[in-house]
């Protein structure tokens, strides 16, 4: 199954990221941090539920697919980030382009990921910072619906 769309960059970060298994040691997070996750979180949600419904609308084997499943799995590792006692109920974005989704999401992490920051959170911007270059519309693929 080929995706055109989709840089070969894209596919190797994203495999080497899930390669490293689940994370430990990140329950030492300050609040700020903790909540700065957690909106990261609802904003992945958001642009893996936008991009989802582009993927069903395009039919099987579309590139939407595996950006999608990228989104989700950088999802799923930003909550895995989280304590478990924080609730990442919040206000839900209510954006509706999945690029500006993400691009909000990764500057959040940007403002999180200075240094000394746990190397957990530096991968997990960097995955976002993928996301984002494959999401926009400019970069060729096609999150817009083209």
């Amino acid at each position: 199954m080929a995706y055109p769309t989709l840089r070969p960059k894209f596919v190797a970060s994203l495999d080497a990221f899930l390669s490293k298994g689940k994370w430990v040691g990140m329950e030492h997070l300050d609040a700020e941090i903790v909540e700065t996750v957690a909106g990261v979180t609802r904003l992945l949600r958001r642009a893996a539920e936008l991009v989802w419904t582009q993927a069903d609308v395009a039919g099987p084997r579309s590139s939407h697919q595996l950006l999608a499943l990228g989104i989700d799995s950088a999802t799923d590792e930003a909550s895995g980030l989280l304590p478990r006692r924080p609730q990442l109920d919040g206000p839900t974005p209510v954006e509706d382009n999945p690029a500006e989704l993400l691009a909000s999401a990764e500057q959040l992490l940007r403002r999180v990921c200075v240094v000394g920051a746990p190397s957990q959170l530096l991968g997990l911007r960097a995955l976002v910072a993928e996301l984002v270059w494959e999401a926009n519309p400019g970069a060729g693929a096609c999150v817009d619906g083209r």
